[in-house]
């Protein structure tokens, strides 16, 4: 093993990149015929990345959270499309839940990362608010250990919404060597995910419909 100093530097790396997952950043308008390109190349994300969801994890209904598994097993949490965030704009993400925990306070030292602060999945990680008074908690959906948080959200809330799968990303965590391979099997896969979202909009236009 390279430790998880090697492993996080990988990781940066990649995180680095995020911003050409738009095809758009990677295509010269000016240049010839468009017709002949794949738009539909996986994204950095979906390449290096396996994706777990965690369904209604906050008091609100749909408030669905993303955990991205990197190949090196460490954890990005974000907020999808379907959370209903992506419907409001966002005007602040506070990592100080409480008055003696903050989050965005990361201290590590050494390999085995001391100092981290250690979360269970119900632990709180941030609280996001809306311009119409609307606040939702984020959960860390996951036991592991905070290695970051996005401190750019502190200053720029909206990269929640308008970049959420790359600058918009919550948090990493590094799960228990022992759990790594455990974390996704908690959650939904890709498919599982969109038949709960197709079951939750039925249910929802028949209650419409009474």
């Amino acid at each position: 093993s390279s430790g998880i100093n090697a492993e996080y530097g990988e990781f940066q790396t990649f995180r680095h990149y995020f911003k050409r997952i738009n095809l758009s950043t990677m295509i010269s308008l000016t240049s010839t015929d468009l017709s002949d390109i794949d738009v539909h190349q996986p994204s950095l994300l979906e390449r290096y990345y396996t994706a777990g969801y965690a369904v209604d994890t906050g008091t609100e209904e749909d408030s669905h959270e993303l955990i991205a598994q990197h190949l090196n097993g460490l954890c990005v949490v974000m907020l999808p499309p379907s959370h209903p965030i992506h419907s409001r704009t966002v005007t602040e993400v506070n990592f100080r839940i409480s008055e003696t925990c903050d989050r965005s306070v990361v201290t590590l030292s050494g390999k085995k990362k001391k100092g981290a602060q250690f979360v269970q999945e119900r632990c709180k990680l941030c609280v996001v608010s809306c311009r119409d008074g609307t606040t939702y908690p984020v959960q860390a959906c996951i036991r592991g250990k905070i290695i970051e948080v996005n401190q750019r959200l502190k200053s720029q809330p909206t990269l929640l919404t308008s970049h959420w799968d790359s600058d918009g990303y919550i948090a990493v965590l590094q799960p228990n060597k022992s759990e790594e391979k455990m974390i996704l099997s908690k959650l939904l896969n890709k498919e599982q995910y969109q038949e709960h979202l197709q079951c939750s909009h039925q249910a929802k236009r028949q209650c419409v419909g009474e």
